[in-house]
C-alpha cells in the first residue's frame, strides 16, 4: 500500500460554486479528505457569488464540522472572473488551488500537481478527455488560439488555458493586478501575462474532466434557449467575451489603471 504524500506547505483550495446545491456537499467533503492527511495548515474556500439555491446553506452546515470550511458570499453575480478574483484575493496560505464546484474534476489528482510545484510556480492541469458539449469544445479550440495570438502566449507550452485545475505559488498572484471588469476565463490569460512579465514558470499535467451529472450550476442563466449547445454562441457570452479581451488588450498594450 503506498504512503500518502505530505507536504511542509500551506494551502488554499476554493470552489467557484453557483448554484451548486446538488455538488457542494460532496465537493467538499471529499477536499476535506484529501487535504487532512497531507497538510497540517490549509483552508478550504467556497466562494459562491449570489447562489439562489441550497449552496450557502449546505456549506455553513459543513462549516460546524470542519473547521477549515469558509464561506464566501457575494450578492451581485460578477460571473466567473469575480468569483475568481474573490477567491485568490481571500486565499491566505502559500500556495492556492482551484477547481470548479461542478464537481467534473477529482481533487485527489491534485497529486500530480503539487510535487512540480517545486519546479514551476504555476502548475495546470489540461483535460485527458473532455467531456462537454462539441460547441463547447470548438470554442475552447478557438479562444486558446485567439489568447496566444494577441498576448504573446504562443511560446507558452499550456495546451488549455482556461483548464480550472491550477495551482499557484501566492507570490505569483500577488504581482497580478485584477482588472475589476472582467466577467469570463479571459482572467486566466490576465494571469498567465502577469506570470510571465514577471518571469514566473508555467508547467502542465494531464488530468481527468468528467461530465456534469449533477444540478445545471452556471447553466441555469441559459434556461430554455437552446440549452448547453448554444449557450457559447448566444450573443450576450460573445459580448462579453469581446469586451474581456478589449479590456486586458487595453491593460496589455495601452494605459489602463487597475486594483
Amino acid at each position: 500500500m503506498m504512503s500518502t504524500m505530505t507536504f511542509n506547505k500551506s494551502i488554499s483550495v476554493f470552489f467557484p460554486a453557483y448554484n451548486e446545491e446538488e455538488n457542494i456537499r460532496d465537493v467538499v467533503l471529499e477536499a476535506n479528505e484529501y487535504l487532512k492527511p497531507r497538510f497540517e495548515d490549509y483552508e478550504i474556500l467556497v466562494i459562491s457569488c449570489a447562489s439562489t439555491d441550497r449552496t450557502n446553506a449546505i456549506t455553513l452546515e459543513l462549516a460546524k464540522s470542519i473547521p477549515q470550511l469558509s464561506l464566501v458570499t457575494k450578492d451581485v453575480n460578477t460571473g466567473y472572473a469575480g468569483s475568481l478574483r474573490t477567491g485568490f484575493l481571500n486565499a491566505s496560505k502559500e500556495l492556492i488551488f482551484y477547481t470548479d464546484g461542478d464537481h467534473q474534476f477529482d481533487i485527489k489528482e491534485l497529486d500530480k500537481l503539487l510535487p512540480l510545484i517545486e519546479k514551476y510556480d504555476i502548475v495546470t492541469g489540461h483535460k485527458i478527455k473532455r467531456n462537454d458539449p462539441l460547441m463547447r469544445l470548438w470554442m475552447s479550440w478557438l479562444y486558446n488560439r485567439v489568447m496566444r495570438l494577441l498576448f504573446g502566449l504562443r511560446g507558452l507550452k499550456v495546451k488549455d488555458v482556461n483548464c480550472a485545475f491550477k495551482l499557484y505559488k501566492r507570490e505569483v498572484i500577488k504581482k497580478v493586478n485584477f482588472l475589476p471588469n472582467l466577467t469570463q476565463g479571459v482572467i486566466n490569460t490576465e494571469i498567465y501575462v502577469s506570470a510571465l512579465q514577471n518571469g514566473y514558470k508555467i508547467g502542465e499535467v494531464p488530468v481527468n474532466h468528467y461530465s456534469r451529472t449533477k444540478g445545471s450550476g452556471g447553466d441555469a442563466e441559459i434556461g430554455p434557449r437552446g440549452g448547453r449547445f448554444f449557450a457559447f454562441v448566444r450573443p450576450v457570452i460573445i459580448w462579453r467575451f469581446l469586451k474581456d479581451t478589449f479590456y486586458l488588450w487595453r491593460k496589455v498594450y495601452g494605459r489602463t489603471k487597475q486594483v
